[in-house]
């Protein structure tokens, strides 16, 4: 079975299932073009109204997806607010009440609709009269367009056009994966840093412009900004390569509700290890909470892939002091998270809803995963005589992880961020391992395992029900699976550590594919 995944693997950029074979994952080649200096906001490039979600009347050259698709307006409408179930901890867009009201008053970008109409329609399997070619072409056009240069035109983006190359590359990171989608998402981070959303909140005080904003549309500002953050970290992170977005040096808010709108702002602070300090704030906003908590455990978990990439680095000297100390900050966060935050179960007492509890479960995902990274780091760094703890303790993790996803709802693969594939398709290579590795005492353990590998490798396979890159995933790992057998011994083990970058770098995925042969030559 082929080990990598490329953007290329596909015929069509709409195809939606992977042929089989050719399967690759090319290495990230940095081509963006140099940018031209960034104007000042009295600048006629710099519009007033971009700034306010109202595009320039020449804002987007772009062709439309429209020559391919003819959506009824009642079709059209029934998409857009479909378009808000899709991937909600993704989503944009801040208020959806508001953002149907502007475009019930026709004041949204046609453009932004339009993406928004067929990527829900392709996504919610929508039925047209042909047999989805329609669909497809549009896809296709929107995609290949404006792979770089269209989506996001001159210096000062409006809001609207924002919004539309962020959906793109969300779209493109999770259906196409490869080098051209992790290159849009730079671009579109590069852009986010290039208007200043980095800084909103201090600039808003220096220019007339942005000061002139309305606090509604700010706060869709925001809420763009963290989905940016947020991409910056799954697209880097799973691929082994820095971040764009310096977690130091931000000055922008979280978002609020309007009832806390009047309170002191929460933002990152500049030292991590005050994440925990957070959460009274966070908490006492019931009606953000989740979406902000959200926002805590990505910089979390971008935490434990700094320590991935001194991994990579060799900087033996340290590591293990950074690994305990952002260990030290999982506890405390964890501990200072809300009464029940971390149990898999959903609090039917408190009338939790399912889709709620979903997206408390993303969260957990991640904390799990950021113990998951610093556990595989740490087990690699020790030797044979005090490796077995640490070994051990990636296996805690890994059951931990395998008990969140037996409580998973496969209804609610559409509704949610498939980053979280990343973590599923990790945690099942390294359960693999520990199944048939010699430190498996009795069969009992080696039964529970077994049970973690296929719950985890059946919701992988939901997700891929809908998004290629969980099916390739689930290709990697079945084909991993079925080439290594054991039993496998430290030295194994240790090789294996050893080629560990990230989930999807190519490397590690070519690694995986050979690792039979690989492992034979290893005495």
């Amino acid at each position: 079975m082929p080990s990598r995944v490329c953007d290329r693997c596909i015929r069509s950029r709409t195809t939606s299932v992977p042929p089989a074979g050719g399967v690759t994952l090319q290495e990230p080649e940095i081509v963006l073009s140099p940018l031209a200096s960034l104007p000042t906001p009295a600048d006629p490039a710099f519009p007033e109204q971009s700034l306010r979600g109202v595009p320039p009347q020449d804002a987007d050259t772009s062709p439309s997806c429209s020559s391919y698709l003819h959506f009824s307006l009642p079709q059209e409408e029934y998409l857009i607010e479909s378009f808000f179930d899709i991937a909600q901890d993704a989503n944009p867009i801040f208020s959806k009440e508001r953002f149907l009201r502007r475009y019930r008053s026709s004041l949204c970008s046609q453009d932004l609709i339009s993406a928004m109409a067929i990527i829900g329609a392709k996504l919610t399997q929508f039925a047209m009269n042909d047999d989805g070619s329609s669909i497809d072409a549009g896809l296709d056009s929107l995609l290949s367009s404006s792979l770089l240069e269209d989506d996001l035109i001159g210096d000062a983006p409006s809001l609207d056009q924002f919004r539309k190359a962020y959906v793109l590359a969300f779209y493109e990171f999770h259906q196409f994966p490869g080098h051209h989608s992790w290159l849009r998402i730079g671009r579109l981070t590069r852009m986010a840093y290039r208007i200043g959303l980095d800084r909103l909140d201090h600039i808003r005080a220096l220019y007339p412009d942005w000061s002139t904003v309305s606090n509604e549309d700010i706060q869709e500002w925001r809420a763009l900004w963290w989905r940016i953050y947020r991409l910056d970290t799954y697209s880097n992170l799973a691929s082994g390569t820095p971040y764009l977005i310096d977690d130091a040096a931000i000055n922008i808010f979280f978002n609020v509700s309007q009832a806390k709108a009047a309170s002191r702002g929460i933002f990152l602070p500049p030292n991590s290890d005050g994440l925990s300090e957070l959460l009274p704030a966070i908490t006492s906003d019931p009606e953000t909470l989740l979406n902000n908590i959200h926002n805590i455990t990505v910089a979390t978990m971008r935490q434990a892939g700094l320590v991935i990439r001194m991994h990579l680095l060799r900087w033996q000297e340290g590591i293990v002091a950074h690994v305990a100390n952002v260990e030290r900050q999982l506890t405390t966060l964890r501990l200072a998270l809300p009464r029940g935050w971390l149990n898999p179960r959903r609090n039917a007492f408190a009338n939790k809803t399912p889709i709620d509890h979903h997206a408390r479960l993303i969260t957990v995902f991640h904390l799990r995963m950021a113990q998951l990274l610093l556990s595989v780091v740490d087990c690699g760094q020790r030797r044979a005589d005090d490796w077995h703890s640490s070994w051990q303790r990636v296996l805690e993790t890994c059951q931990d992880i395998a008990s969140l996803a037996g409580q998973w709802d496969s209804t609610f693969c559409l509704t949610v961020d498939p980053a979280i594939t990343f973590t599923i398709f990790t945690t099942l290579i390294f359960l693999d391992l520990h199944r048939k590795s010699r430190t498996v005492p009795h069969n009992s353990l080696y039964s529970s395992i077994d049970h973690d590998v296929t719950v985890l490798h059946l919701q992988l396979r939901h997700f891929g029900n809908i998004w290629t890159q969980a099916r390739l995933l689930t290709l990697s790992f079945e084909s991993f699976s079925e080439s290594v057998s054991g039993p496998l011994s430290y030295n194994h083990l240790a090789l294996i550590l050893s080629r560990f970058e990230a989930p999807l770098h190519p490397r590690w995925l070519q690694f995986l594919s050979s690792a039979r042969s690989v492992l034979e030559a290893c005495q």
